[in-house]
């Protein structure tokens, strides 16, 4: 069975490690990717995950492809 928290952790984790690569804030992050920053927070604690428009919005801020964030 796939653990759906397991993926949500591990794409906010990703999201982290590349922010923090683009020495981004989660605030300039969410104004790049148009989101909120709770909304960032939320994702990067695997809270919740983003759409996929919003995880192509996010890998454009951070300037990596989007596959990168799912790996």
């Amino acid at each position: 069975m796939v653990d759906f928290g397991k993926i949500k952790k591990q794409i906010g984790n990703n999201i982290r490690k590349y922010r923090k690569q683009a020495g981004l804030t989660q605030v300039e992050l969410s104004i790049q990717a148009d989101l909120t920053d709770a909304r960032i927070t939320q994702i990067e604690r695997g809270l919740g995950a983003p759409s996929m428009l919003k995880l192509f919005m996010i890998a454009e801020a951070l300037k990596i492809p989007a596959s990168k964030l799912l790996e």
